[in-house]
């Protein structure tokens, strides 16, 4: 079976004035159908510019770039349109991109599927579905604005789900809430990854939901770079104070504490047994 999502030796250059900037710098990253997928970095390491190609937002300057099996580009516009209304919804770090204030919720998750031409009764039943799974069934005519920023969060979901994509890609879908509100999307990613068999790839710096994917990809330099046993250089201050990038964190497991024992050739860091996120 075809990965989900496809990325052959892809090159993003962007252009900055009389500058270019090289985001993407020959990344390969291949994706199976069904995976939950965090991908982490440091700011600038290509994490947006990935995540907006692979949502037909922009277009490699090279290399070959394939979601749910279709090649980017190489198709009209129209085409395009009409493969990310079927295959993939799109969860933006600014949730309220997904939403429509003035609209009562279920007006928002029926949108998509008004423009997209599904039959009214068929929309309604649908929008009151997806607001019952995320439990905001007794919201259902609430407008965005009377709503809190977790409820407008999963809101924006339903929305990005209305016309039952193959894949979801979320940009930093916790970063604008608290840690409650944060678990409770991540449960509601993972539920619906688990049960509906939604492939999910998440960009984000949440230590915690990171670590609760099936897979970290790590980003560095606009390629992909990664495996345990890579190396860093890290600063020592005076007081044996060290910081360690976030994404390593990440990729280690470690969240919040950790324990720390002398091996044969140094120091060993390792999530701390009972610690949230390890």
């Amino acid at each position: 079976m075809a990965p989900i999502v496809n990325c052959r030796n892809v090159i993003k250059i962007h252009k900055e004035g009389n500058l270019e900037v090289v985001a993407l710098h020959g990344l390969d990253f291949a994706m199976e159908e069904g995976e939950f997928i965090s991908v982490v970095g440091r700011s600038g390491a290509g994490k947006s510019t990935l995540l907006t190609i692979l949502a037909g937002l922009e277009t490699p300057s090279a290399g070959s770039v394939e979601v749910t099996g279709l090649p980017l580009p190489g198709i009209t516009t129209r085409d395009l349109v009409m493969h990310y209304r079927r295959n993939v919804g799109c969860l933006w770090q600014d949730f309220t991109r997904n939403l429509l204030p003035y609209l009562k919720a279920v007006d928002n998750v029926e949108l998509p599927m008004l423009l997209a031409g599904v039959g009214r009764r068929r929309r309604r039943s649908r929008a009151l579905a997806l607001l019952d799974a995320v439990g905001l069934r007794n919201s259902t005519y609430s407008k965005v604005h009377t709503m809190s920023g977790g409820e407008q969060q999963r809101l924006a979901l339903c929305v990005a789900l209305a016309l039952g994509p193959k894949l979801l890609l979320a940009d930093e879908p916790t970063g604008e809430l608290d840690t409650v509100a944060s678990l409770g999307i991540y449960e509601l990613l993972r539920r619906l990854n688990q049960e509906g068999g939604l492939s999910i790839l998440v960009v984000t710096h949440d230590v915690a939901l990171a670590q609760r994917t099936d897979r970290v990809v790590r980003l560095a330099d606009g390629k992909v770079v990664g495996g345990r046993r890579e190396s860093a250089s890290v600063v020592v201050g005076p007081h044996g104070a060290v910081e360690i990038p976030r994404d390593l964190l990440i990729e280690a497991g470690i969240a919040d504490r950790a324990t720390v024992r002398i091996v044969d050739d140094g120091i060993l860091l390792q999530p701390e047994e009972g610690a949230d996120g390890a």
